[in-house]
């Protein structure tokens, strides 16, 4: 079925270039512009229909309760080598330890695996680790390369942790992330937080299908700009945020 909507279905949205035909990849297309109308129609039919129950709500709410200047990070390790890179977590360090070094409050850290969480802890500076938050109790963590869907916890109990994850991030101010349906999500909540984030996969090289080498803004880039963008909405992601 995914193949077939990938390849055949001009309404869906895409998280990345893969099993798209060259009419849907328009490779000649920055990432940025090609995901431009994507974002667009999805976000519509996401604030038309999909709204989040008190449950989720409070799930996301504990597990970002501040969400105010605050920066979001999603980390997909897990399946991801089959068909994307992995981002290691020293791409994420500099621009969580600009956000902290500028001022930023709560750092809230969405991922499939537990060896990230482990990294980061062992890692990180204690300056940036005493600010993260994360979803507690989490059961589809991977510690390989399998995927989160393949450890065998429930699917509904896994769709229940994707979704809180896609909720908090979509409420952070600023979001790190890499290729990934889950970071999309978060921009279809709120599309205002797609200018105020940073994807890490593109680093000057081609990926899948692209034929274009795009490079992920610079920390200074983040400092100077992106952080700016955040101060004149207050700080909060609440300026364009729906599903609540």
């Amino acid at each position: 079925i995914v193949p077939g909507l990938h390849s055949l279905s001009p309404w869906y949205p895409r998280a990345w270039r893969i099993w798209t035909p060259d009419y849907f990849a328009n490779t000649d297309l920055s990432y940025d512009d090609w995901f431009a109308p994507q974002r667009e129609y999805a976000a519509r039919i996401t604030q038309r229909y999909i709204r989040f129950n008190p449950y989720m709500q409070r799930r996301a709410a504990c597990a970002l309760p501040n969400p105010q200047n605050s920066l979001g990070m999603h980390i997909r390790w897990g399946d991801k080598a089959v068909s994307r890179v992995i981002l290691g977590i020293e791409l994420f360090a500099p621009y969580a330890e600009a956000f902290v070094a500028n001022g930023g409050d709560t750092i809230y850290l969405a991922t499939d695996s537990v060896t990230v969480i482990d990294k980061i802890w062992k890692q990180w500076p204690k300056q940036v680790t005493s600010r993260i938050f994360r979803q507690q109790d989490v059961e589809a963590l991977s510690s390989n390369d399998t995927a989160s869907f393949d450890l065998g916890v429930s699917p509904h109990r896994g769709n229940v942790e994707a979704l809180t994850d896609a909720l908090a991030l979509s409420k952070c101010t600023y979001l790190l992330h890499g290729f990934s349906a889950l970071s999309e999500a978060a921009f279809y909540l709120n599309p205002g937080l797609v200018e105020r984030a940073v994807n890490l996969e593109y680093q000057g090289e081609d990926h899948g299908n692209n034929r274009r080498k795009e490079a992920a803004p610079t920390v200074e880039y983040f400092i100077d700009k992106i952080l700016s963008r955040g101060r004149r909405v207050g700080g909060s992601s609440r300026d364009n945020n729906s599903g609540t």
